[in-house]
């Protein structure tokens, strides 16, 4: 009877309208692949082929009634355009995302420029400047929580296809690899043996081990950050990898509700351990450690699994404008309190990073679901912004090198004047000069390295457990809701 009601339903057209089986053959079709499939029956075939089921112990009629009678009730109701049905295509990518990459690299790029530019604040406004430049290190935060929507949300639609774990890596490894051991290469390598007599490279050099092992925050963890710190901020790319290495098994073996207890567990965790490190002195360590700043990586997790429930994250979207406005409340006082948002102050230290990792998680749903007319649509809609997101991670590598070959002494900086004793316009032009040669060194990098290792991409495609034949394909976008879950990652 079920069958019967099955090809009913085929005939009249009431079927998934993202794989539609077109009249009664290709719905059988369809059928036999369902029931080869392991979502179907619980079981864990070696193959997806329907030959594999033919060898299958007999099961009872009564159970697989039970689980084939929800395959035609999805068969036989029309799919609403709602998020939830969206699936990632790892071919496009969201603008939003992309703003939120470049406003994030703006403001480490701001923060590390503008606390190594080598100019002392003369008068109040120039303290005062640098009191807010200085402050975007909570960037790195935000890349966190990115990070972690947009891995888990990568790992949780491709959970249970073919080459999960082989696809996931030879990814991670294209899209990473070839600009950091290029920059390892350049200042491990090359620049030591160019400059034998400079202690800093020499230094680095020996340290070398920690870099080529994406280890660098255990060192900074037990012995601080080097006095050399051309790569000292490679420790936010070790957290990374490290989360890669470990967060794929635990997506694959635990079921919806166990990862977002999981990802609670780790919001709570980080910040208790961040305590401990911080009463026991151990302050570095709570800045660096892969498990103290888990908060961000599991706020992120936690908004990639909502986005795939029912309503997708336009449940929350209500939340999130109280959320930002209540946090971001809550920052600013720390800020004017404390004369800064310093990542060394304990508050920082401790509830701090949890308190930004509330706050980006709320800017990360209002870009994502706030209309284009809207003002948050509209900020998140910036070319700007995305233009800086597009290189982002170059941007991010080779940032911090090049403050190390004295930019300033090639600029016209005594020509620039002073405004009633302030050096704001020479910090300016410092600021911007930096950035401008950070941009160029990312587009030289994207063009020649990263562009050629990412079209290898095609040969590791993602796929689901419902399309394990082929990759995963978007769906399209229903008007003013969440956009598809898309991403170049």
């Amino acid at each position: 009877m079920v069958v019967v009601e099955g090809l009913r339903a085929a005939d009249r057209g009431l079927v998934d309208p993202q794989q539609p089986p077109r009249g009664r053959a290709e719905f059988v079709k369809f059928l036999w692949t369902q029931l080869g499939n392991v979502d179907t029956l619980g079981l864990v075939p070696d193959s997806c082929s329907p030959i594999f089921f033919l060898r299958r112990p007999r099961i009872p009629k009564a159970e697989a009634q039970r689980n084939i009678v929800p395959i035609f009730s999805r068969l036989s109701e029309p799919a609403a355009p709602g998020p939830e049905l969206i699936e990632p295509s790892v071919s496009g990518h969201i603008p939003a995302l992309d703003a939120l990459r470049g406003l994030a690299i703006v403001l480490v790029m701001v923060g590390h420029f503008s606390h190594f530019d080598g100019m002392p604040p003369v008068v109040a406004l120039d303290r005062m400047i640098k009191t807010i430049a200085v402050a975007g290190w909570v960037g790195v935060d935000l890349f966190f929580v990115l990070s972690g929507f947009l891995i888990t949300g990568i790992l949780y639609d491709s959970k249970g296809g073919r080459h999960y774990f082989r696809n996931f890596f030879a990814r991670r490894v294209l899209r990473i690899f070839p600009v950091y051991y290029a920059c390892l290469v350049v200042f491990l390598v090359v620049l030591p043996r160019l400059f034998p007599n400079d202690s800093g490279f020499q230094a680095i050099r020996s340290d070398g081990f920690w870099y080529w092992t994406y280890l660098t925050n255990l060192k900074i963890a037990k012995f601080g950050f080097p006095a050399f710190p051309v790569l000292g901020h490679f420790w936010s790319l070790a957290i990374e990898e490290q989360f890669y290495f470990v967060w794929p098994a635990v997506v694959l073996l635990s079921a919806r509700a166990d990862l977002i207890r999981i990802c609670l567990l780790c919001i709570v965790g980080s910040l208790v351990l961040r305590v401990a490190f911080v009463l026991g002195g151990y302050g570095d360590a709570a800045y660096v450690l892969t498990p103290a700043r888990m908060d961000s990586l599991a706020v992120g997790a936690v908004l990639a699994i909502a986005a795939r429930s029912p309503g997708g994250l336009t449940r929350i979207t209500r939340l999130a404008q109280p959320t930002a406005a209540i946090v971001g409340a809550v920052l600013v006082t720390l800020f004017v309190w404390r004369g800064g948002l310093a990542p060394w102050d304990p508050l920082m230290e401790t509830i701090g990073h949890t308190l930004l990792a509330c706050f980006f998680g709320a800017v990360l749903v209002l870009a994502l679901t706030s209309p284009p007319k809207t003002f948050p649509g509209k900020i998140f809609d910036s070319s700007k912004l995305s233009f800086f997101g597009r290189y982002s991670y170059a941007l991010y590598v080779f940032h911090a090198p090049i403050l190390f070959f004295h930019l300033d002494r090639f600029l016209p900086l005594g020509l620039v004047p002073t405004v009633f004793g302030s050096l704001l316009l020479k910090k300016a032009v410092f600021v911007t000069s930096a950035m401008a040669v950070s941009v160029v060194i990312a587009m030289i990098s994207w063009h020649l390295c990263e562009k050629q290792f990412l079209k290898l991409k095609r040969f590791f495609p993602y796929q689901s457990p419902e399309n394990r034949m082929g990759p995963v394909r978007p769906a399209p976008m229903p008007a003013f809701s969440s956009p598809p879950l898309v991403t170049s990652e």
